[in-house]
């Protein structure tokens, strides 16, 4: 009986912790994720509308459904035509330093940035905020898939250099949407 009380007893009672705190998790995430999954989807519409003021609306392009569907980045997680047929929102996740970054980018029809933003990043506080900074972000705009005048920035150059990668990604995928018969543009 006495090992019974020193090994067993409690064995068995840290396991109900255990339990019980993973259902007490699991019940929270289930109350929370689609109040979060809301908030960003806010967020991204707020974002969407600031980069690309005079669109009326957005239109989801379901990206598995265009014929070149095979060929866009894994990166490229959303994209968007506007409703009054002024361009494109694309949305992609690439690999910094630290872990993701989110970037969403308006193209014109003609192929060219708007302008562009990071979403989101997990880089290293002081050195990745440089994507978020006007300085850095306003050398996209204007510019076409050349990516003509655009540098990484010495101290960030990963994190600069994967936002990059991932502004090449959007133009990649734009090309295939803009060629698409359904989402592209007559140029």
């Amino acid at each position: 009986m006495n090992v019974k009380r020193t090994f067993v007893l409690p064995l068995v009672v840290l396991t109900s912790i255990c339990l019980i705190v993973s259902a007490a998790l699991a019940y929270m995430n289930m109350i929370t994720s689609p109040v979060i999954s809301t908030a960003a989807a806010e967020r991204a519409q707020v974002t969407m509308s600031e980069k690309m003021p005079d669109a009326t609306g957005f239109q989801t392009i379901e990206l598995s459904e265009l014929s070149g569907h095979a060929d866009i980045p894994a990166s490229i997680r959303e994209a968007y035509k506007t409703s009054n047929d002024i361009g494109y929102i694309l949305i992609a996740a690439v690999n910094g330093f630290s872990g993701d970054i989110t970037i969403i980018c308006a193209i014109d029809n003609g192929g060219k940035i708007i302008s562009t933003a990071t979403l989101s990043h997990t880089e290293t506080k002081g050195i990745g905020t440089i994507l978020e900074e006007d300085s850095f972000l306003d050398t996209f705009t204007g510019i076409d898939d050349k990516l003509e005048g655009v540098d990484t920035v010495t101290g960030a150059t990963i994190s600069t250099r994967a936002f990059i990668h991932g502004i090449e990604d959007i133009f990649n995928a734009f090309d295939i949407i803009s060629k698409d018969s359904q989402w592209g543009v007559s140029r």
